[in-house]
């Protein structure tokens, strides 16, 4: 009896091992078969436009043609589309868009793309065409975003499918466009309310500063966080946090200070450099850590 039940327990034993291993396998060939269907979604889908900056400097009365390459990397022939919007930005600096010819900074007022419409084969390329034509005497800074969107091509069956499963993918990369005539030189920026932000709880004390681009320029600025030890007067520079600013902006920027801060009275000053044989911009304030 105890050799029957010895024996029973290993055949169990056996089969548990057995089923384990077949449902390991089945597990790793459904992971195996749903990365293939990742990877095949994505190369059908997969497009690539370089570059994704444009930044023209056309003067008044004049035109400039700058081209973008599209290219086609899945496995089957694919339509595009171009479109042009306006943008304004937030004082985070993020991006809120408007329909072409709304901003009072539009440059696709100004915009021609050339084709607007394409279709590409497989791993091939083509080239858009996006001319930039600036009206007499208007010295001003303009921008927008140019959107190319993959365009599903399909048959009335397919897209009645479509409306009523409401799944409906249209891939699309945008292209920031800038004119400002390189005649122009009115780079100005001031800074202001330079102060701690730090709230209970928080992994950093925080620093913010305000950037105003009062100037008719886009400045591609570099903003230093300098700390100076009050007794002692010795120094540290932080790593420079680097964006931009289009005019007319205000743009509000949060600065870490060093946890190994020894406890002290410190000078702490946010320096601005944006190049263009400008001077450099200051503000700073005092902070005690204990």
């Amino acid at each position: 009896m105890h050799n029957f039940c010895t024996c029973q327990c290993k055949k169990t034993v056996n089969l548990y091992i057995f089923a384990s291993q077949i449902l390991h396998k089945m597990k790793l060939l459904s992971i195996l078969f749903i990365g293939l269907i990742t990877i095949q979604l994505t190369s059908a889908q997969g497009f690539e436009v370089s570059p994704v900056v444009l930044e023209y400097k056309v003067e008044p009365s004049n035109a400039e043609t700058k081209n973008i390459m599209v290219t086609n990397h899945g496995n089957k022939r694919q339509a595009f589309s171009m479109g042009l919007r306006d943008f304004e930005r937030d004082s985070s600096g993020a991006k809120q868009y408007m329909e072409a010819g709304s901003s009072k900074n539009s440059l696709s007022r100004w915009i021609t793309v050339s084709p607007s419409y394409i279709e590409i084969n497989p791993n091939e390329s083509k080239d858009i065409g996006i001319t930039v034509t600036v009206p007499h005497r208007d010295y001003s800074t303009k921008w927008a975003i140019l959107t190319i969107k993959a365009v599903q091509v399909r048959t009335s069956f397919e897209a009645d499918k479509t409306v009523r499963t409401g799944i409906l993918i249209t891939p699309t990369i945008a292209v920031n466009i800038y004119q400002s005539p390189s005649s122009s030189s009115n780079y100005k920026a001031q800074l202001s309310d330079f102060k701690e932000v730090t709230k209970e709880g928080d992994e950093y004390r925080t620093m913010k500063v305000i950037i105003n681009n009062t100037g008719g320029k886009k400045i591609d600025c570099r903003l230093n966080l300098i700390i100076a030890d009050v007794e002692t007067a010795k120094e540290r520079k932080m790593s420079p946090k680097k964006f931009y600013t289009l005019p007319g902006e205000r743009r509000v920027v949060t600065l870490k200070l060093p946890n190994d801060l020894e406890p002290g009275v410190y000078s702490v000053a946010a320096v601005l450099d944006y190049g263009h044989r400008t001077a450099l911009e200051g503000i700073q304030t005092i902070i005690e850590v204990k």
